[in-house]
């Protein structure tokens, strides 16, 4: 099981490098044709920059990140396999929760469900 990253000021600044280096797996990942590893490392890299802009994400942000970035490994991981349904459903509730005080990075993390549905994961 993927370690949880603390989500407090230290923990915040390391979802935007995690996010960017499973960006950078996924550019590399050969189980998903090159459309889709684009549009979901493109994904990734705005996600992080998002979270990056600001000296400290906020605890949602960095909910969103660290569930993307999971999400993403796992995809990675099982070479194009389902991801687990349970991070699927944490990042759902999450982004629900961000909505209000991180629209932006709420609105990245569904669209990145979104490019995961679209290509049938």
């Amino acid at each position: 099981m993927p370690e949880q990253q603390p989500t407090g000021p230290a923990g915040s600044s390391a979802v935007p490098a995690r996010l960017r280096e499973v960006a950078r797996l996924l550019r590399q990942a050969d189980h998903l044709d090159p459309e889709a590893q684009q549009s979901l490392a493109a994904l990734a890299e705005e996600l992080a920059d998002a979270l990056g802009s600001s000296s400290v994400p906020s605890a949602e942000e960095a909910e969103l990140g660290q569930l993307a970035g999971q999400l993403i490994e796992e995809l990675h991981r099982d070479e194009g396999a389902v991801p687990a349904e349970a991070t699927r459903h944490r990042l759902q509730e999450a982004i629900l929760a961000a909505e209000a005080r991180a629209p932006f990075a709420a609105g990245l993390a569904q669209r990145l469900l979104d490019a995961l549905a679209n290509i049938g994961i």
